[in-house]
């Protein structure tokens, strides 16, 4: 291709020269055949045009030269655009879209309860769901019941993390420095409250401020947050990446919520240690499941964000 440039060029340059060449063998013949000039004067004026034509071309060739080096640099560009920027990009879109495959992978032909179940959710129920069972029969039934130790520990050893409310941190733990761990405040009730109402009325006001999850739910959420770190997803994709994350948040929140109104209704659902027999927690899943917010519509918006990236849609007319 360069050498057809500089072909044309050449050519454009040769033709200004003869044509100069033209006009100053026209000058002489005229020269020659007016009598009336002199031969001194004759002379002057041959060598101002000869003079005057070598500026000339000298200028045209400084501008063709620059023309032609602006010329070659922008078909350098754009050779080297070809030949070295389109692998990159092919790379990086390849690494790209590794990425989009695991996110596609995590929400991809899942329901509402799939995408809880990644959260392991109903675990969370269940174990904070015991917290509740033991806390009432240690408050109401102390003397009656008593819970078997090996099937306490099975359920503390599903514990792996816990969030706490600010109120709860206020009311039992203490903050000794910066650099001590808080510890709890003693106990400074020097005798348990015998009174029935008096228990109640300090039952119905409790706040759930410790709700534990499990190994299962700290994987889904680092594995969003994975997500939301990769340098290779577009930020529309992180944005809702992140609502999603705020989603799994108001999940395990929503627990805490779930245990306070069932708090209330266990004095009535459960009077005696009888009644205590059938307790389960299925009917505090009902009461979970009316105050959790749903993540499949969030999902949904992933997955079409992904698909509106890549112009799947567009990829798939064209090849119809």
């Amino acid at each position: 291709m360069f050498k057809y440039i500089f072909g044309v060029l050449f050519l454009i340059l040769s033709c200004l020269v003869w044509g100069q060449s033209d006009v100053l063998t026209t000058q002489g013949k005229e020269l020659t055949e007016n009598s009336v000039l002199t031969a001194n004067e004759s002379s002057v004026d041959y060598t101002v045009s000869i003079k005057n034509g070598i500026n000339i071309t000298k200028d045209i060739t400084h501008i063709l030269f620059f023309i032609s080096m602006a010329t070659i640099g922008v078909l350098s560009y754009r050779q080297a655009k070809k030949t070295v920027f389109s692998p990159i990009k092919t790379e990086i879109f390849k690494y790209q879209l590794q990425s989009f495959e695991e996110v596609i992978s995590h929400f991809q032909n899942k329901s509402e309860m799939d995408l809880l179940d990644d959260m392991d959710m109903k675990t969370v129920v269940d174990i904070n769901c015991f917290d509740l069972f033991s806390n009432y029969v240690d408050t109401f039934f102390d003397d009656q019941m008593k819970i078997d130790d090996e099937f306490k520990e099975e359920k503390r050893k599903l514990r792996k993390g816990a969030i706490v409310s600010v109120e709860f941190v206020a009311e039992n733990f203490e903050l000794i420095g910066p650099e001590t761990k808080a510890k709890k405040k003693p106990n400074n009730r020097k005798e348990p409250i015998n009174d029935p109402a008096l228990k109640l009325a300090q039952w119905n006001d409790m706040k759930y401020g410790l709700i534990h999850f499990t190994e299962k739910y700290i994987a889904a959420k680092n594995e969003i947050e994975r997500f939301q770190k990769s340098p290779l997803l577009p930020s529309t994709l992180k944005l809702l990446l992140k609502d999603y994350s705020l989603l799994m948040h108001e999940s395990l929140l929503a627990v805490g919520e779930a245990i306070e109104d069932a708090a209330k209704q266990m004095p009535v659902s459960y009077p005696n240690t009888d009644a205590l027999k059938g307790f389960g927690d299925g009917w505090l899943s009902n009461i979970y499941n009316q105050k959790r917010p749903e993540l499949e519509p969030k999902a949904n918006e992933i997955l079409e964000c992904i698909n509106q990236y890549l112009g799947i849609d567009n990829l798939a007319n064209e090849n119809a």
